[in-house]
C-alpha cells in the first residue's frame, strides 16, 4: 500500500497546480448551462496522461471496491485525462461502486468482478417488493461503504480544485429494472400497479442517495460535477439520470413508465440532465419536453443522426453533453464545423463537446473547435 500511498500523492500534487483553470473551467461551463453567448465555447476536451504517469496500472474493479485507496488511485487517472486536455474538462473522481448501489438501499449485494463493473445476479420477488414501503429503504452496509469512499475522495482532494462526483444514480425505470430483474417487463401488464409502487419507491432511493452524496461533496451548494469532465450548477439541481433500459420501452410505456418518475427524481434534485445508451426517438422526445432536464447525453450517439440532435437540442434550448463520431475521410476542422453548425443559434453553443485528443494534438484541436464556433456564434 505504500507504493500506492505514494502514487496517489503524486498524481494529485500534478493535479493541483492547475487548481485556478478548474475553477475557471467550472465558470465557462456554468455560463453554458445558462445559455449565455461566450467568448470562448467551453471544449470538454482529455488527451493521454502525461509521460511520467503513462505506465501507471490499473486496479481491477473487484480490486476497488471495498479499498478507498485503489479507488482513489484510478479515479485519479481519469481526473489526469482531463487535465492533460488543457481546456474546459474539469477533473473529478467518485466512488465508482456500479450502477446497483442505490438498489442497495432495497437490501441488494452485486456481486463484484475484475473485468467488469458489478452487477446485481439476485433481485426482489414481486412478493416482497408489494410489500415494502418507503421507510424500508435503508443506508446498508454496502451503501454506507460508498459514502465512506467519498468521504475519503473528498478529504484527500481539499484543495486542489480536483472535484467528487455522486455515485451512478439511475433513473428511476432503471432502477427499478436492477431491483426486480426482467420480471419487471412481464409486470407491467400483469400487475402494472406494482411496477407503479416500485417505481416510487425508486424515485425515494434516488431522493436519499443524491442527499447523502451531496453532503460529501465539498461545494455541492453551488456546483456538482460528473465524469471527470462536466460541471453543473446546483442552481439546475445537477443530478445524472441513467434511462438506459427505457430505451427498450414502447412510445406509451415511456408515457406512463418513465416520463412520471423522471420528472419526479429531477423535481426532487432540482433539475439535472438524462443520460442513456442506445435509440429510442420517443425517449427522445420525452427528454426535449421535460422542463428540468437541462442537458442530455448518449452513450451511443453513433447509432443517431447527430446533426438533427444537435439542432433539436439548441432549438429546445438543452445543451448536449457528449461526442459524436467523425465521418469517413473528414477533416478536424470539417468535423468541428458540422459539430458547430449543428448546435450554435442565436449566438449561444448549445453543445458541451467531449473530445478525446491524441497525444500532441490538443491545441489543434482547441483552435478547430474556436474557429468553428467563433464562425457560428461570434458576432
Amino acid at each position: 500500500m505504500t507504493a500506492c500511498k505514494d502514487a496517489i500523492a503524486r498524481m494529485i500534487e500534478y493535479l493541483a497546480r492547475d487548481a485556478a483553470r478548474y475553477d475557471a473551467s467550472a465558470a465557462a461551463q456554468r455560463e453554458a448551462f445558462c445559455h449565455r453567448p461566450a467568448a470562448r465555447s467551453p471544449l470538454l476536451l482529455q488527451s493521454a496522461l502525461p509521460a511520467e504517469f503513462a505506465d501507471y496500472p490499473r486496479f481491477t474493479y473487484k480490486e476497488i471496491h471495498y479499498d478507498e485507496e485503489k479507488m482513489l488511485y484510478n479515479g485519479l487517472l481519469d481526473a489526469l485525462a482531463a487535465q492533460a486536455g488543457g481546456r474546459e474538462s474539469v477533473p473529478s473522481v467518485r466512488a465508482n461502486m456500479g450502477c446497483g448501489i442505490v438498489p442497495a438501499l432495497f437490501g441488494l449485494v452485486q456481486e463484484l468482478f475484475d473485468d467488469k463493473m458489478p452487477w446485481l445476479q439476485t433481485h426482489l420477488p414481486a412478493d416482497q417488493v408489494r410489500e415494502m414501503t418507503a421507510a424500508d429503504l435503508t443506508i446498508t452496509s454496502e451503501f454506507r461503504q460508498a459514502l465512506d469512499h467519498m468521504e475519503y475522495i473528498a478529504s484527500a482532494l481539499e484543495g486542489t480544485g480536483v472535484r467528487v462526483y455522486p455515485l451512478d444514480i439511475q433513473g428511476a425505470f432503471d432502477t427499478a429494472h436492477l431491483v426486480m430483474g426482467d420480471d419487471i417487463f412481464y409486470q407491467m401488464f400483469d400487475e402494472p400497479e406494482l411496477v407503479h409502487h416500485l417505481l416510487s419507491l425508486s424515485c425515494d432511493a434516488i431522493e436519499i442517495a443524491f442527499r447523502e452524496c451531496l453532503r460529501r461533496i465539498p461545494g455541492s451548494d453551488e456546483t456538482v460535477a460528473h465524469y471527470s469532465y462536466l460541471v453543473m450548477p446546483r442552481s439546475l439541481g445537477g443530478i445524472k439520470l441513467s434511462e438506459d433500459t427505457s430505451t427498450l420501452l414502447s412510445p406509451s410505456a415511456i408515457e406512463e413508465f418513465v416520463k412520471p418518475y423522471m420528472r419526479r427524481a429531477l423535481e426532487a434534485a432540482g433539475g439535472g440532465y438524462i443520460h442513456y445508451c442506445g435509440r429510442n426517438d420517443a425517449l427522445f422526445e420525452a427528454v426535449l419536453n421535460e422542463p428540468l432536464a437541462h442537458g442530455l447525453n448518449f452513450g451511443n450517439p453513433d447509432k443517431h443522426d447527430m446533426a438533427k440532435v444537435l439542432s433539436r437540442c439548441a432549438e429546445r434550448e438543452k445543451l448536449f453533453i457528449g461526442g459524436m463520431p467523425r465521418l469517413p475521410g473528414e477533416t478536424l476542422e470539417g468535423f468541428m464545423k458540422r459539430a458547430a453548425d449543428a448546435s450554435c443559434r442565436g449566438g449561444v453553443c448549445y453543445l458541451l463537446l467531449v473530445q478525446s485528443a491524441p497525444p500532441g494534438e490538443t491545441a489543434a484541436y482547441s483552435a478547430a473547435w474556436d474557429q468553428a464556433v467563433m464562425n457560428n456564434c461570434g458576432d
